[in-house]
């Protein structure tokens, strides 16, 4: 609801997965990234935010492997909110 320090779901660790279950199926054309941008940090340093990820389109939650909808490297320089296309 707002872009304090703390106010997210982290990940423990260098690695994480989430699954989103929708009520219907979707074809989406595009994911967006937002996080905390660097001038609201005191150190200045976002290397919490996401680098390297994947987008993977499941029928279900419990399926193993899904369609790759794209791989992306979230631009730590950039802007807080970023968007990707989908790439397949």
């Amino acid at each position: 609801p707002d872009m304090y320090p703390g106010n997210c779901w982290a990940f423990k660790g260098s690695e994480g997965y989430l699954v989103i279950r929708l009520s219907m199926k979707i074809y989406p054309t595009a994911f967006t990234v937002e996080h905390i941008p660097k001038a609201l940090l005191p150190s200045g340093n976002i290397t919490s935010a996401p680098r390297n990820f994947s987008v993977y389109g499941l029928d279900d939650e419990y399926q193993e492997e899904g369609t790759l909808l794209g791989q992306y490297v979230y631009d730590q320089d950039g802007e807080p909110l970023q968007m990707f296309p989908v790439m397949v």
